[in-house]
């Protein structure tokens, strides 16, 4: 996980910057988890272990940093949330509690389509390709949508 922050990272700094923020503590962690009411899966507690979210400024992408989330009512309810936004919230990826251990990642575009239930696959496909180009986020929704 921490490799692949710092591969996108090291990615968007060439293409217009990308602001990390600190880590969140497993303090943080669980209190955000007993004011959203559900446990976050175990990739998405290394991730804001290691990175509290990121914005890149080349494709207006941002990882939502847990104190946001729960500013904002409409970016959580029962068993979802809303983890990262495109273009100041003009598109939304979420992720999903199904059951006890099994959590879906979706994309909140004109249709809902469930993407994967790995944090991890989907930051690598937003390191192979943003938002736009192939094999990125918004690719990845449209081979989902073909299959």
């Amino acid at each position: 996980m921490k490799g692949i922050i710092e591969a996108i990272a090291n990615k968007q700094k060439l293409l217009g910057g990308c602001l990390l923020h600190p880590p969140a503590t497993l303090n943080e962690i669980a209190e955000f988890e007993s004011q959203l009411g559900f446990e976050l899966p175990p990739d998405f507690v290394e991730f804001y272990s290691i990175c509290n979210g990121f914005e890149c400024t080349d494709d207006i992408f941002t990882m939502i940093p847990l104190q946001n989330v729960l500013r904002h009512k409409n970016d959580f309810g029962k068993n979802w949330l809303h983890f990262a936004e495109y273009m100041i919230y003009s598109d939304m990826w979420s992720l999903k509690k199904l059951t006890d251990n099994q959590y879906l990642i979706i994309n909140r575009g004109e249709n809902e389509i469930g993407l994967t239930s790995s944090l991890t696959e989907f930051l690598q496909r937003f390191l192979q390709g943003g938002v736009f180009e192939k094999g990125g986020l918004y690719d990845w929704h449209e081979e989902i949508k073909l299959t």
